[in-house]
């Protein structure tokens, strides 16, 4: 019986990659233009990384975007967004001096600890878009689950468990000597280093198919139900909306906004998958045949992957307009200390049954207006200037309509202002 004997692999020696090892001194050469192209995508990268994620922090975070979003969201955000600002600030820039001198200039501890916190953020990168896969699974299939259940306190007790973990598993890892090594090909500073190729296949396998398989799932059967639930179509009495019967359109509005930030959810999560497929494919293919790749395909794969954490906040501005529009108004108040940017004055109307907002009127958004109580201004005043032309005529006076159950259609309500997502 033929027994199999994995090898066992020993890490390079830092000192041999060190800028300042020991030997026959030999001249030094001035960088390359390949060598200034790769420094000044690193540097662009950190900064756009910083740049963005700070943007998200910030802006999720202030009151004016707090009626747009949930408590729980927001903490799942806010905690993606962190973790890549910790990426742009602790990981990326160490590979800026190496792209330009081609050697380790920080030293032995500044490399451990930066291979710890290298494979720390990436894992927690993925489970925090796995979080978000079943927060938003939750909402869209068990809403009234999801709003009994959910907490602050649970979502930080979640996030701080996961992070926990991920240093606990690296740190095992990554802490003994020989657990790292400089990579000066790929990510021009301090991986952690597999001492057997199985469990470098294990590593990047945990990694990105457990992420993939929940991340599809999660949202398939979110936008499936969703999508079923467009097609049952139930009558309303119109006049039921300023009444008592409410409490429908209410839910209207709700799955329509949770619909809104669970695509907004998906698109970062289909941007994790298609960034970081190409460096696991690598990671795997060299593993199993122990070659080594081509520098410049292991420099394209791994910045690929770690420009994930600039494109989330990135895919979340394109797709979300309120997030837009105060990323707009707090760049101009709090940063070029400018007057916000005004538009045309719009008003809408709260009802005195309940303080209900009139939130659109014949399909029109009128949210984010203006409001002004039943008692003091009429129905025709709760129009736009758009709208002072030609006003639509008001669902209570044409009769009953027809609306679709989940699509926010006719008069959308929202007690006191617009129900977050």
């Amino acid at each position: 019986m033929l027994e199999h004997k994995q090898t066992i692999l020993m890490p390079p020696a830092l000192s041999n990659s060190s800028c300042w090892r020991s030997g026959p001194i030999t001249s030094w050469s001035g960088p390359g233009p390949g060598e200034l192209v790769r420094a000044a995508l690193i540097l662009a990268l950190s900064l756009g990384i910083l740049c963005a994620n700070l943007l998200v922090i910030c802006v999720i975070n202030s009151r004016r975007y707090s009626k747009y979003i949930h408590a729980q969201p927001r903490y799942l955000l806010t905690s993606l967004a962190s973790n890549d600002l910790a990426i742009g600030l602790l990981v990326t820039p160490f590979g800026f001096l190496p792209a330009v001198y081609g050697c380790w200039p920080y030293g032995e501890v500044t490399c451990q600890i930066q291979a710890l916190l290298r494979g720390a953020l990436t894992q927690q990168s993925a489970v925090i878009l796995v979080c978000m896969a079943i927060d938003r699974y939750m909402c869209m299939l068990h809403p009234h689950h999801y709003h009994r259940h959910s907490s602050k306190k649970g979502c930080v007790a979640v996030m701080s468990t996961t992070w926990i973990a991920s240093v606990a598993v690296f740190g095992a890892l990554v802490l003994p000597r020989g657990g790292y090594y400089f990579n000066g090909s790929g990510l021009l500073a301090c991986d952690p280093f597999f001492a057997r190729a199985s469990l470098r296949i294990l590593a990047c396998c945990c990694f990105y198919f457990p992420t993939t398989m929940v991340l599809m799932y999660c949202y398939g059967s979110a936008f499936h139900v969703n999508k079923l639930r467009l097609k049952r179509v139930v009558c309303v009495n119109a006049p039921e909306v300023v009444g008592g019967g409410h409490i429908e359109r209410l839910v209207a509005h709700e799955r329509r906004l949770s619909t809104s930030a669970s695509r907004t959810m998906a698109a970062m999560s289909l941007g994790f998958i298609v960034m970081v497929t190409p460096w696991t494919i690598q990671e795997v293919v060299a593993a199993c045949t122990g070659s080594k790749p081509p520098p410049f395909l292991d420099f394209l794969a791994t910045w690929l992957a770690l420009s994930n954490s600039f494109w989330n906040p990135f895919l979340y501005w394109l797709l979300n307009n309120h997030f837009r529009r105060i990323s707009k108004e707090l760049l101009y108040t709090k940063i070029l200390c400018r007057p916000k940017p005004l538009g045309p004055k719009q008003h809408c109307c709260a009802t005195s049954t309940g303080g209900l907002d009139i939130c659109s009127i014949g399909g029109l958004d009128l949210s984010g207006m203006e409001r002004c109580s039943m008692e003091r201004c009429s129905m025709g005043r709760c129009s736009s200037l758009s709208l002072a032309t030609t006003p639509p005529p008001l669902p209570w006076e044409t009769g009953p309509s027809c609306v679709g159950v989940g699509v926010g259609v006719g008069v959308g309500v929202a007690g006191g202002r617009e129900s977050p997502t």
